[in-house]
């Protein structure tokens, strides 16, 4: 789906127990934002891969060769969250749920977190996870609900279609 004009507020979409399009359209909002961050009520919704920072940041610092506190979105969640100390769900596509997860794991009990292809190699989060069989980039990723499938490895690594 593709968003043109405004995009409504994940809190007065008309969705009901909805979850999976509410996520949708704050993660749209989060990739149409300068900073690829988008806070609505308690949640901060974080984007994926979106410059060639992210790239570098991707090729260098997740999943098995550094530290993604070091990459960019990890700093700049940080400082999103010190403005917005009332965010207790995070949820990220791709390198946002990379950010999302380590924040789940370097500061215990305090978010809820949900990820939609997240880069990861393994189980060991608590939190929603989610990734489309035929995903690439969150093949890895052995705590992911599998759902859907595509040949096309662009489609498969969307947030979109849950």
């Amino acid at each position: 789906m593709k968003f043109t004009g405004n995009i409504p507020s994940t809190k007065h979409v008309g969705f009901h127990n909805n979850f999976h399009k509410i996520n949708e359209i704050g993660l749209q909002k989060a990739y149409n934002s300068d900073k690829k961050i988008h806070v609505d009520g308690d949640t901060m919704f974080i984007a994926g891969t979106s410059n060639k920072q992210d790239v570098y940041d991707d090729l260098t610092k997740i999943p098995f060769y550094g530290d993604v506190r070091d990459s960019q979105r990890y700093k700049d969640v940080i400082e999103t969250i010190k403005t917005n100390p009332n965010v207790k769900k995070l949820t990220g596509h791709s390198l946002g749920g990379a950010v999302a997860l380590e924040l789940e794991k370097s500061i215990p009990n305090t978010f809820e977190t949900t990820t939609y292809g997240a880069p990861v190699f393994g189980g060991f989060s608590k939190g929603n996870r989610f990734r489309h069989r035929g995903d690439p980039i969150s093949a890895f990723d052995f705590g992911a609900k599998s759902v859907g499938f595509s040949f096309n490895p662009k489609m498969a690594h969307s947030f979109t279609g849950y």
